[in-house]
């Protein structure tokens, strides 16, 4: 029988702690943060921790450049365009080639799911509901292995 692994674990405690969170802090959607937490659970604290770190670049330099381009220039279909042409050059410009899909990702949420919320206060909250869920999946992959369950 196959065995539910550690990692397999590891993901939904994350993702668990993540709605805890929310709840506590009565925020309303946990979604960006459990979507952060399953990407970053990786094999190890490392590899998590390198997933993080670019995820984390890559939503900050995507929220910042949707935020910017939404407050001059709303969310025309040219502006998202050609804001991900600049997403994509500054993440190479900064070195940071790895990060360039979540920024691309965060930044088309940006324009195109505002919903009626000011664009400052949907690019924030998306920022720092990754954030939470990155810290949460890093945090919890540094806890020693969990035994695999296996049927008997």
């Amino acid at each position: 029988m196959m065995k539910i692994g550690s990692r397999n674990i590891k993901t939904a405690i994350s993702v668990f702690i993540c709605i805890s969170i929310f709840q506590l802090l009565n925020r309303p959607y946990p979604f960006y943060a459990c979507i952060a937490a399953v990407i970053c659970m990786k094999n190890n604290f490392q590899n998590s921790f390198v997933i993080g770190k670019n995820r984390m670049i890559g939503t900050t330099i995507g929220g910042t450049i949707g935020l910017a381009l939404t407050l001059i220039f709303g969310n025309p279909s040219i502006v998202v365009g050609l804001g991900i042409v600049l997403v994509i050059y500054l993440c190479n410009l900064c070195k940071q080639s790895d990060s360039i899909v979540i920024a691309c990702i965060v930044f088309i949420a940006i324009m195109t799911n505002l919903k009626g919320t000011p664009s400052y206060i949907y690019a924030v909250n998306r920022v720092i509901d990754t954030f939470i869920g990155i810290i949460v999946s890093i945090v919890v992959n540094v806890f020693p292995r969990i035994k695999d369950i296996r049927k008997q």
